[in-house]
C-alpha cells in the first residue's frame, strides 16, 4: 500500500492457525491462537523494513479461527479502509469484513456487518479482496474468489469483480 504522503506498507497476516491445536483450519480446538494482521512500513525500496511492526487487528470469537488476506485502501475522504476475511475458507462462514480508521496506524473499528458473505449472490465462503481504483470507469473495483457449485455438484473457488462505493466510514458494493 502506498500512502498519500508516499510511505509504503505492507499488511499482512502471523500465521497463527499453524501453530493451533487442530480443529477446522487449525485452529479451533482451544486455546485459540491469534492470528494479527501487522503493518509494516517499508523504506523507499519497498523491501526495508522501516522500524518495527504495528498490530491493527486480530481476531475476535465472530470471526471463527483466523482473520486473512488484508487489503488497505485511503478513500478520497481520508478515511483507511482494512478489508479482511474471516472465518476458514473450506466453511460457509468465510467471509468478507471491513475496518476503518482516520490513521493508517489505526485505531481500527469493526463495521457492524459482513461486507459479502455466504449467500450474498448465491456465492460459498467469499473472501480475499483486492481493490483498486479504477481510472476507465472512474470507480473503485474489488476482485475476490469465492466457492460455486458447477455441473457434477463439485465446488470450484472462482474469481469475481464488483464495484465499491466509499462514503465517510461505509462502504458498498455496487455491481
Amino acid at each position: 500500500f502506498v500512502d498519500s504522503d508516499g510511505a509504503i506498507y505492507v499488511a499482512y497476516k502471523v500465521d497463527g492457525k499453524n501453530h493451533g491445536n487442530g480443529g477446522i483450519c487449525g485452529n479451533s480446538v482451544a486455546p485459540i491462537t491469534p492470528t494479527p494482521i501487522l503493518l509494516q512500513r517499508m523504506e523507499g525500496d519497498g523491501v526495508t523494513p522501516r522500524g518495527p511492526a504495528v498490530q491493527i487487528l486480530d481476531r475476535i470469537s465472530e470471526d471463527g479461527p483466523l482473520v486473512e488476506a488484508p487489503q488497505l485502501v485511503r478513500s478520497a475522504e481520508g478515511v483507511y479502509f482494512l478489508f479482511f476475511s474471516s472465518g476458514c475458507t473450506r466453511a460457509p462462514s468465510y467471509d468478507m469484513k471491513y475496518a476503518t480508521a482516520m490513521k493508517i496506524t489505526g485505531p481500527f473499528t469493526r463495521a457492524e456487518s459482513e461486507l459479502l458473505q455466504t449467500g450474498d449472490w448465491d456465492l460459498q465462503a467469499p473472501g480475499s479482496v483486492g481493490v483498486r481504483w479504477d481510472y476507465v470507469a472512474e470507480r473503485y473495483v474489488m476482485a475476490f474468489h469465492a466457492r460455486v457449485n458447477v455441473t457434477g455438484g463439485a465446488g470450484v473457488r472462482a474469481m469475481f469483480t464488483t464495484g465499491l462505493q466509499f462514503n465517510g466510514t461505509q462502504v458498498t458494493i455496487v455491481r
